[in-house]
């Protein structure tokens, strides 16, 4: 006999009936699941940021910013006299847009180490057009609110063939890396996003909410999904053992002898 006749013939009525049965399983397993998942997501609690606090309390200068992420903070300082970064090629809200990025010095009783440091504020957005620098003259003192947000990988320089405006630079990160070379150090590792904006630069959304899921939801969706995982596994270890016909060993003995007589 040949090698695949001694593994038996295909009984292709088993095998259809059988992925018909894991197709249904595996279907309503995954849909349960999905159901489950939605529920998670749209029942879930809704979390409100944690109240604005000093900067020196989340924050210090030259420290990793780790967990102080997404923090809303206060700080008062005065605008360093040096050149702001201007941030090209974003967009917010479908609109091709730009982002002023200043120097704050935050002084020495505010940092919690007792000398003054630098901190990167992004001051708002605005339309791409024709350049614009800041409002606010330098060694102008602002009391600003905001979230703490973690800088961005520094970047291949694409910068707008146009000259920047006076008393600023075109940046296309907001690197805290690239700015540490440029304006005073110690730096704080995080950028602030500021909510108060300016005339000619509007403030970046707040920081929304954020939504924790239904975790008992979450469960039962993966459980659903384990179900269909292990239906199809079942399936599969089924056709094995039982979607081919046993060859007659029986026959193949007397076939054997007779070849032999």
């Amino acid at each position: 006999m040949t090698g695949r006749d001694a593994r038996g013939t295909i009984l292709w009525g088993r095998v259809i009936a059988a992925v018909l049965v894991a197709a249904l399983a595996v279907g309503v397993c995954g849909g349960l699941g999905w159901w489950q998942w939605s529920r998670a997501s749209t029942t879930g609690r809704t979390v409100q940021p944690d109240p604005a606090v000093a900067l020196a309390e989340v924050l210090s200068p030259a420290q990793s910013a780790g967990e102080a992420i997404g923090r809303q903070v206060t700080v008062t300082g005065t605008w360093a006299d040096v050149d702001a970064a201007v941030v090209t090629g974003r967009e917010v809200d479908g609109t091709a847009a730009e982002m002023l990025v200043r120097a704050l010095t935050v002084p020495a009783e505010q940092t919690g180490t007792g000398e003054e440091a630098t901190l990167a504020v992004v001051v708002g957005w605005r339309a791409d057009g024709e350049p614009a620098g800041p409002d606010d003259a330098a060694g102008t003192e602002v009391a600003l609110e905001g979230y703490l947000r973690a800088p961005e990988a520094s970047t291949a320089s694409s910068a707008p063939e146009s000259a920047p405006a006076d008393g600023t630079f075109w940046a296309s990160a907001m690197a805290t890396s690239e700015l540490a070379q440029v304006w005073p150090a110690p730096m704080y590792s995080a950028l602030l996003v500021s909510y108060d904006g300016t005339e000619t630069w509007t403030a970046l959304e707040p920081l929304p909410p954020t939504t924790e899921l239904n975790f008992r939801s979450a469960a039962y969706a993966l459980e659903w999904w384990l179900f269909g995982a292990f239906a199809l596994f079942i399936t599969m270890r089924w056709i094995r053992d039982n979607g081919r016909a046993r060859p007659d060993t029986r026959d193949d003995a007397q076939i054997t002898g007779e070849d032999h007589a």
